[in-house]
């Protein structure tokens, strides 16, 4: 089990409704509403021309793109997601009462939402299991003790981020870097990196202090920060660089030898280090195993032959 690899890229195994969440929306696609029983756990939220939806509907909606939302403030957060809800139920009673409906589509959509469902909840059963006392002193072992001394010096950052909403969308990604150099512009100007990221920076979490992202080895940072920031010198600032997320700047404030973090203090950490080492390994065993066809790369390869004979 690859524990090292998995905590540079760690993926949390999660107990929530999230394995279920692209069913629900597509039942709601199709039939406009809840098919839970109102309960005092569950309670209903909203009532759409007599479609309830219930507040598990709407943990399920936040989690499957709740991610992709800018607004973090709690109470807007959710106002906007009942509103992405009441209008997805709206549009499709009207397109059910208009008679447009592609059953094919659906029934695809349907099955690839039950194939991730069934997919999400053996991850987590196996990242659960994985989680033992011995595997996660193991990891630590491995990977905290082993990593201290390497002598590795860990850093404290500063950073300022501009997200890519969504994701992978041309428009937002070029807006995300414009926005990246005219930050850029102003700090080789002269002005203070953390009075940039107060004005700019698009991180709630460490626009407050400046920008300040804490003492961080490269294991606890992403592949794309760890390689602009161990290439910087003490004081010195990065140039505007991509990630899946956002565009980053960097600036490193100072460095230093670390010590090995105390094993109780990282134990959530370390757990889900395990669980995504054990789901990493369950994915490559099984890839191995398979014999998977792919008739779509054959026939480009036809494409690419033609005239060549």
């Amino acid at each position: 089990m690859n524990v090292l690899a998995a905590f540079r890229m760690p993926r949390p195994t999660r107990k929530s409704r999230a394995s279920v969440a692209a069913v629900c929306l597509a039942a709601m696609l199709g039939a406009g509403g809840s098919a839970f029983a109102q309960s005092a756990a569950d309670p209903v939220i909203v009532v759409i021309n007599g479609s309830q939806i219930h507040e598990s509907d709407l943990q399920v909606v936040d989690e499957v793109i709740g991610r992709n939302l800018l607004v973090r403030e709690p109470v807007e957060r959710r106002e906007t997601l009942v509103k992405m809800m009441i209008d997805t139920i709206l549009l499709a009673q009207e397109a059910k009462d208009r008679h447009i409906e592609d059953k094919a589509d659906l029934a695809r959509r349907e099955a690839f939402a039950r194939n991730q469902g069934l997919m999400n909840n053996l991850l987590a059963v196996v990242g659960q299991q994985a989680v033992t006392e011995e595997a996660m002193r193991k990891a630590y072992e491995e990977v905290v003790v082993k990593g201290a001394a390497a002598n590795e010096p860990e850093l404290h950052l500063r950073h300022l981020v501009f997200m890519i909403a969504p994701p992978k969308d041309d428009a937002a990604i070029k807006a995300a870097e414009q926005k990246a150099k005219a930050a850029m512009d102003r700090i080789n100007k002269g002005e203070d990196f953390a009075l940039v990221v107060g004005e700019m920076s698009e991180d709630p979490v460490t626009k407050a202090r400046g920008g300040d992202y804490d003492w961080r080895m490269r294991g606890e940072m992403g592949r794309e920060y760890a390689d602009v920031a161990y290439k910087l010198k003490k004081g010195e600032v990065s140039a505007p660089f991509k990630t899946a997320v956002g565009w980053h700047i960097l600036k490193l404030e100072d460095m230093r030898t670390r010590k090995p973090a105390d094993y109780d203090k990282i134990r959530d950490r370390l757990a889900a280090m395990v669980a995504s080492a054990a789901q990493l390994e369950l994915v490559d065993k099984l890839r191995a195993a398979a014999k998977i066809e792919r008739p779509d790369q054959s026939h480009e390869a036809d494409k690419g032959t033609v005239g060549l004979k």
